[in-house]
């Protein structure tokens, strides 16, 4: 019974020390950082609030650190395989032998920082698992557990940067945000 414990303190510790999206110092692959001409105190509820309007629930958040942790998105398609291609690294997938992807997850992490002012730092994170739910485990004769394997997906910047987009245009004004990501022609 102790070693059942153990292995359960274990497991739930190594899903808790998961975190080095949220550690501002750590270099995560993928991230994608803007400068915003808005205050921290006015940013940090309108990026709540742009969060659910974007459909993405709020896992933990802390104020006084300036970090949001959203709840994992599942995506089960059917061109999941070329989706990954686009927004993660494959080789891990391959160096893992996942031999077929059957779902996908993504974690968005953001994190703010005072830059002056009147101005704030807005650094945007995800955590990409492909999930393999074939593999069954037997346990006993007749008896089986289907078990997912996940493996960790380094991002390309692909999710960050459509979702920085997406929460910047929710609440500035069309012009700023052209000239806010430099990308003529989206509007």
């Amino acid at each position: 019974m102790r070693m059942v414990l153990a292995l359960g303190a274990l497991a739930v510790a190594g899903c808790v020390a998961r975190a080095p999206e949220l550690d501002p110092t750590e270099p995560v692959r993928g991230e994608h950082t803007r400068l915003l001409q808005i205050p921290r105190a006015e940013l940090w509820p309108a990026l709540v609030a742009a969060l659910g309007d974007e459909g993405l629930e709020v896992a933990r958040a802390d104020e006084h650190r300036g970090t949001i942790a959203t709840r994992a998105i599942r995506y089960a398609e059917r061109d999941l395989r070329k989706r990954l291609a686009e927004i993660g690294d494959l080789s891990h997938v391959r160096g893992a032998g996942l031999g077929r992807v059957s779902e996908l997850t993504i974690e968005y992490y953001l994190l703010l920082a005072r830059a002056s002012d009147e101005a704030t730092s807005l650094k945007i994170r995800s955590a990409i698992d492909a999930v393999d739910r074939r593999e069954a485990v037997f346990l006993a004769p007749g008896v089986f557990q289907i078990v997912p394997r996940h493996v960790p997906i380094p991002s390309r910047g692909v999710v960050e940067r459509d979702l920085m987009r997406r929460l910047v245009a929710g609440m500035l004004p069309a012009e700023e945000v052209l000239y806010l990501l430099g990308e003529p022609g989206v509007d």
